[in-house]
């Protein structure tokens, strides 16, 4: 899962955890005021209406610190999409398809072609950007392959 996708998925949580806590904690302010009649009379109701109320709480915060978050992934999201631009971009610079299959050994069929290249592709990165997490290398090799070998075709 790379940075801009956990960013969304931290910002959706957050968006429905923030309101269903917001709505949540409406609720049992109106419950506690009795503008919402509920028919819970007693310690029963006393506890239920507590425990309701403090789990829409953390509904709430739960949301607010997960948007926090999804801020701070995003902008980690917006560096690894400057790395992986610089990255794509020195390949560019550097190789082209015909100086990728230069390497490889003549001969190889389809399937077997396109994981050597991939290896390829992968192992050059890794020896120039040393720091390349796996997903971010899987979404760069996947782009570069295609824009090398499936473009020609």
């Amino acid at each position: 899962m790379t940075l801009n996708e956990k960013a969304k998925d931290l910002r959706t949580s957050g968006y429905a955890l923030t309101i269903c806590g917001a709505v949540g904690v409406i609720f049992a302010i109106l419950v506690f005021t009795g503008v919402i009649p509920l028919a819970l009379n007693g310690v029963f109701g006393i506890v239920t209406k507590t425990v309701m109320s403090v789990l829409f709480v953390i509904f709430l915060i739960a949301g607010l610190n997960a948007l926090k978050r999804s801020r701070i992934v995003m902008e980690d999201a917006e560096r690894e999409t400057d790395k992986k631009n610089d990255i794509k971009k020195w390949f560019a610079e550097t190789y082209d398809g015909a100086a990728v299959d230069a390497f490889l050994e003549p001969g190889l069929e389809d399937n077997e072609l396109y994981f050597a290249r991939t290896d390829l592709i992968k192992d050059k990165i890794c020896e120039r950007f040393m720091d390349v997490e796996d997903a971010l290398m899987s979404e760069i090799t996947e782009e570069l392959y295609t824009e090398l070998f499936e473009k020609e075709q």
